[in-house]
């Protein structure tokens, strides 16, 4: 069974937080663990991204809006819906995204970062980009 799993930055203190995500009229909180009463906290909703299902060749936990590195070349993370279709996949160009597992053999798939804290990885088009799209 596929695991479920989102990430978001605490607004209280800037740090991620892993776990379910719930949305209110409030906002949104990560419920890290189900268990234990009030163990959840508010997050950035810009921040908030879905696990994948998979993990990269360090076995670090691969998320929407995860920068990573493929071979030579550097890419972000999205869940893309597209012709009907939706999927996980590496963002190769403003026309081109290719769904994870497809062209890309996972274990040459490095997480360096994250498109909140680390925007800089993707290179100054990247950033322009996202820029002209905020």
């Amino acid at each position: 069974m596929r695991e479920y799993l989102f990430r978001g930055k605490m607004i209280a203190n800037g740090k991620w937080s892993e776990g379910n995500l719930l949305v209110t009229k409030q906002g949104c909180c990560i419920t890290p663990d189900a268990t234990v009463l009030g163990s959840y906290g508010a997050v950035d909703p810009e921040t908030v991204g879905q696990y994948t299902g998979l993990t990269d060749k360090n076995g670090t936990k691969i998320f929407e809006g995860d920068i990573v590195k493929y071979g030579d070349t550097v890419h972000n993370v999205v869940f893309e819906q597209r012709n009907g279709t939706a999927y996980f996949g590496l963002v190769y160009s403003t026309l081109e995204t290719l769904s994870f597992g497809y062209y890309q053999d996972l274990k040459q798939i490095e997480v360096i970062g994250n498109i909140y804290d680390n925007p800089e990885l993707l290179g100054d088009e990247n950033n322009s980009k996202k820029e002209e799209e905020g």
